[in-house]
């Protein structure tokens, strides 16, 4: 286990509580946590494989001379050094290790909102978009040999905000973003910080191409190039290859991507050693049997949401999966609406209190589409397509353990298709917390699609997002939508099999999403509440 050094200190920010985060988090390291820079003067320093530098005020604004004659000679020698947020003012009247750092601090501002700019050319920011972030805007004066992996605009100016450079055998990164405990609890700001590490100790990951292979190019919703576009913009992600038992679809696949393979032998298709992950885009009910034909030939496996149909289906798909160390991930894009995302990130900061109960509707009322998703054999029932978004959100807003599940299913209008008028399942979890889940054609009065009650308010949401809270009386505000990013699925797909990085869909919510609806069905028929 690779040890790095982190020097922390100060008045004006988080520093123990990143020292505590990174300890959690990243812990393929072991590190080392001190207060005192004179650390630097000694041989010890040279037992590190990286040090981190995160500090402010007069007490670190100055290295000596033993020290800075150490640091330089730590770098020369193939050590790591990684200057976060205020790290240059540790060095702000050393002009000789100014210069083999690669900058100078001049000055901040002080907290706003403001766009980190990612330009996607290195290891430690790949497939890291350009996002929003709130904290101060540093400006500093870079010095020759520094590559920038980040910057932010800044009156007419795009100035540099992060950066890499090599002195002689040492590896050197800057990230300016870290006044606020918020700052790192961003994922992508984690990431940064955690392969700022990983590049800093010689630890970073090798990039290859993965190459994907599409089962089902169906013209619903253009689904399948949908997929292949998403693929094919993901940097390190290529799709080569479409399946499907319609020969005129497999043609019109091949008219739309003139250089892929093209299938329609599923056997013939799974041998194909090039393809590494097989991305299933078919009716429902054929999503678990293609996935373990797909898992069994050794292939990583994505397949569009809902997982599947019946629970002991999910469980032998995530058996097979992990039997054969494979990748299985669910396509619940829309785990990165913006809509959700506000609401997850009003839910997560603790404004409204610990939730108690949540109610979601979709439907409405309308004869249903003469196709395959309106017949019960073939997709499931009425539950299971805005049903697997919807319920897989509500497993993020609760993490709760699932209790019992209790289910009432209506058939009243639409006798001609064998889906269910009108589902509703009532949800109960370990900590008392309850949920509502309505599905229906038959609704001819509106309700909110979310309705979500907490210890200190709530959340409602029909064409715009209110938040209510309990002071002084209740006070309500509108909160707009966040950024929808779709592409974050696959960047993550991408950087789970290039790079180990931990999946941000989670395979066993995606399995109770399908335990949930098969439950509830279950419940309906039996007439009494299930234990799940």
């Amino acid at each position: 286990m690779k040890k790095v050094l982190v020097l922390i200190g100060g008045e004006y920010h988080p520093y123990l509580e990143f020292s505590k985060i990174i300890k959690e988090n990243f812990k393929d390291y072991e590190f080392e946590v001190t207060e005192e820079k004179n650390i630097f003067s000694t041989e010890r320093i040279f037992n590190y494989d990286g040090i981190l530098i995160y500090t402010d005020n007069k007490k670190f604004e100055n290295l000596t001379e033993k020290e800075e004659e150490n640091l330089i000679e730590y770098l020369k020698n193939g050590g790591g050094i990684f200057g976060l947020h205020s790290a240059p003012v540790c060095f702000k009247y050393n002009k000789k290790f100014q210069e083999v750092f690669g900058c100078t601090f001049l000055s901040h501002t002080s907290v706003f909102e403001f766009e980190l700019k990612s330009n996607n050319s290195h290891f430690i920011n790949r497939r890291i978009p350009s996002s929003i972030i709130e904290d101060e805007f540093y400006f500093i004066e870079t010095k020759d040999g520094v590559n920038v992996l980040f910057n932010g605009y800044w009156h007419g100016n795009l100035l540099p905000l992060g950066y890499i450079k090599n002195y002689q055998k040492g590896r050197i990164f800057y990230f300016s973003p870290g006044h606020n405990l918020d700052t790192f609890k961003n994922p992508d700001i984690s990431k940064i910080i955690k392969r700022g590490i990983d590049w800093i100790t010689n630890s970073e990951k090798e990039e290859r191409e993965i190459k994907c292979g599409i089962i089902g190019y169906g013209p619903a919703y253009g689904m399948g190039k949908y997929h292949a576009d998403l693929i094919n913009s993901t940097y390190g992600m290529k799709n080569v290859a479409f399946y499907d038992i319609n020969k005129e679809r497999v043609e019109q696949a091949k008219r739309d991507f003139p250089d892929s393979k093209t299938y329609t032998d599923l056997d013939k298709f799974l041998s194909d050693k090039e393809i590494e992950l097989v991305v299933i885009i078919t009716p429902h009910n054929t999503h678990s049997s293609l996935a373990i034909a797909s898992l069994n030939s050794g292939k990583n496996v994505v397949v569009e949401k809902p997982m599947c149909i019946k629970l002991k289906e999910a469980d032998e798909m995530i058996e097979i999966a992990e039997k054969k160390n494979l990748l299985l991930s669910v396509f619940h894009n829309r785990r990165w609406d913006g809509d959700f995302l506000a609401i997850e990130k009003v839910v997560n900061s603790g404004e409204i209190g610990k939730i108690f109960n949540v109610e979601i509707f979709f439907g409405g009322y309308g004869m249903p589409k003469e196709w395959w998703r309106s017949e019960k054999e073939i997709s499931g029932g009425i539950f299971y397509d805005w049903g697997a978004h919807f319920l897989y959100w509500l497993l993020l807003l609760v993490p709760s353990k699932i209790k019992n599940v209790y289910g009432i299913v209506q058939k009243k209008k639409w006798f001609n298709f064998s889906n269910e008028d009108e589902v509703k399942s009532i949800v109960t979890f370990e900590n008392g917390e309850v949920a509502d889940i309505q599905a229906s054609s038959i609704a001819s009065i509106p309700k909110p699609r979310w309705r979500i009650l907490g210890e200190k308010g709530g959340i409602l949401q029909t064409d715009v997002i209110k938040v209510y809270k309990y002071e002084n009386g209740i006070t309500e505000k509108i909160i707009p939508p966040m950024k929808t990013e779709y592409f974050r699925y696959y960047n993550n797909i991408a950087d789970h099999l290039i790079f180990g990085e931990e999946l941000e869909i989670d395979i066993y919510k995606a399995r109770n999403v399908i335990g949930i609806i098969d439950r509830t069905i279950e419940s309906a028929e039996k007439g009494k509440i299930l234990e799940f």
